[in-house]
């Protein structure tokens, strides 16, 4: 970690970094709209992360292949987790849909069954 840090630090410690901050800060003293000050900046910025040559900085940084591999397993193995969660989510939402029909069902049934037994408890008190 610590030659890392070292290694970040002497980046934005570098003539360039310095550079592009004295560029950055001449920009800002301008008087320009923002549009063209946006656009000043995103050119100048861009131009001087050319310079830098990220390969470089990469291989300095002693970045290796493996740690982002292990984070890439670690984020697959997080995303099948979550979409498993989520399937599951969704089978017992569509279950608690069948479960809502099927009761509309039995109630409409019912109301069914409640109205011809009222039939038929009229139709008994009129033969008294």
């Amino acid at each position: 970690k610590d030659g890392i840090s070292k290694n970040i630090d002497s980046i934005f410690q570098s003539e360039k970094f310095a550079l592009l901050r004295l560029k950055i800060e001449k920009l800002s003293n301008l008087k320009s709209d923002l549009y063209e000050l946006e656009t000043n900046l995103d050119t100048v910025i861009f131009d001087t992360f050319k310079e830098f040559k990220m390969s470089e900085i990469l291989n300095s940084l002693n970045i290796n292949g493996a740690f982002f591999e292990f984070l890439n397993d670690k984020l697959k193995h997080y995303e099948k987790n979550q979409k498993s969660k989520l399937e599951s989510l969704e089978k017992v939402l569509q279950s608690l849909k069948n479960q809502d029909a099927n009761i509309l069902n039995s109630f409409e049934e019912n109301l069914e069954k409640i109205e011809k037994l009222k039939q038929l408890e009229m139709g008994l008190l009129n033969a008294d």
